[in-house]
């Protein structure tokens, strides 16, 4: 896997454009509001918002990077078993990647109902409320996607002959 392309780094990029933004506003609304003393209705929303978002995005690169929470307690105790620690990681890694694609399926008909509804954030109209669950959908079906495309790389590694 080339971990350069820059497909592999689409979360790492949102993540640090979000967080810059995030740094920005959040040191915005500080300085309006002891400097000031006044402040607006709107950076706190949209620091929330922003952190929804860095959140699904990390999750799914979680996935890439195989850091995503999984147990483990099972696996280690076959430790002196490699087939069997392996065999268990990839049942894991399997149930891990079906329930993130429930969830992201769940989170959208969630987003479809309040899109519907016509709901918009209370102090930053201009931005639909389904927006934010958005990150939801994108974050748990690319956790999904990026355990499958994990596993795939590594299955092929191994019937190459070469350990990944």
């Amino acid at each position: 896997m080339n971990k350069n392309a820059f497909y592999n780094n689409i979360e790492r990029y949102m993540i640090i454009g979000m967080f810059t933004v995030m740094i920005v506003v959040c040191a915005f609304n500080v300085f309006t509001r002891f400097v000031l003393h006044f402040t607006l209705p709107w950076p706190e929303q949209l620091v929330r918002y922003l952190l929804v978002w860095i959140s699904f995005a990390g999750i799914s690169w979680g996935g890439m990077i195989d850091v995503h929470m999984k147990v483990t307690a099972v696996s280690l105790l076959t430790k002196k078993h490699p087939k069997v620690f392996e065999n268990i990681l990839v049942i894991g890694d399997a149930v891990t990647a079906v329930y993130a694609f429930y969830l992201s399926y769940r989170i959208a008909l969630f987003a479809r109902m309040i899109a519907q509804k016509g709901q918009i954030l209370s102090a930053i109209p201009w931005i639909p409320k389904w927006t934010m669950y958005l990150a939801g959908v994108l974050g748990m079906a690319g956790l999904g996607i990026r355990i499958i495309e994990r596993r795939v790389i590594w299955f092929a590694a191994k019937r190459k002959g070469g350990e990944k």
